[in-house]
């Protein structure tokens, strides 16, 4: 499996999850306090950042949210 589209759609502000995907800019992820971005993924991101950090991450125009947003995307299409 080689593909560019996890990266690319993480510094655009996508997360792939079981549910579909997330768009981290909408401001609704603002209010999930201790939600991660997939309950079920066992990944860095996911064990230790919730969605409001996420979604201050990617305001704030962070590099570190495309590294968390990369790790995420990358474990999700793993474990199809």
């Amino acid at each position: 499996f080689d593909s560019c589209y996890p990266t690319r759609v993480a510094r655009h502000g996508t997360l792939l999850t079981r549910a579909g995907k997330m768009h981290i800019k909408s401001s609704k992820h603002s209010k999930e306090y201790g939600m991660p971005i997939d309950p079920e993924c066992n990944c860095s991101t996911c064990q230790h950042y919730d969605r409001p950090y996420l979604w201050h991450l990617f305001k704030a125009k962070e590099p570190l949210f495309a590294a968390l947003a990369t790790i995420h995307n990358i474990q999700y299409m793993n474990d199809m």
